[in-house]
């Protein structure tokens, strides 16, 4: 158990961590979160991890055509002439940014911020529980954000 305040972090607050972060890279608004889809497992996740006294992962998943969406944005390039490293570099940065602000809204001396991991699908968080999903809809694809807490 840990004494961290953790009750900032809910999904209202993720909802506008991610929206203020992808109309600052891609200059369009999300609008409302959505009932989170089911998802095939199919879908390129990006995972970053915050440690210290509180341990948490956050994942994004979302289709690869909003990935090149988001990294032609933030490149400034058509997603046609991205390379896959930089489509993937960029996907990471998107989780790393969104990760850096929840990892602000706890008040942890000692939490940390892992590099960001790319896969082509989500993948297992081991020892984690589920405890917060956000997802929102972005030119007819889906984007799920969820928060695994260490346990």
């Amino acid at each position: 158990m840990t004494d961290i305040d953790t009750t900032s972090i809910d999904a209202s607050a993720l909802a506008e961590i991610v929206g203020y972060t992808w109309q600052a890279f891609v200059g369009e608004e999300l609008g409302e979160p959505c009932p989170v889809a089911t998802s095939a497992g199919s879908s390129p996740c990006a995972t970053i991890s915050i440690g210290g006294n509180w341990t948490a992962t956050l994942a994004v998943t979302m289709a690869p055509e909003l990935v090149a969406q988001f990294a032609s944005a933030l490149l400034a390039c058509p997603a046609d002439e991205l390379d896959p490293a930089d489509v993937s570099d960029a996907f990471g940065e998107l989780a790393n940014v969104v990760g850096g602000n929840v990892k602000g809204l706890i008040e942890d001396p000692s939490a940390t911020l892992s590099l960001p991991v790319v896969s082509a699908t989500p993948p297992a968080i081991t020892g984690g529980q589920l405890t917060l999903q956000v997802g929102f809809e972005v030119a007819g694809h889906a984007m799920t954000w969820e928060l695994w807490e260490r346990v």
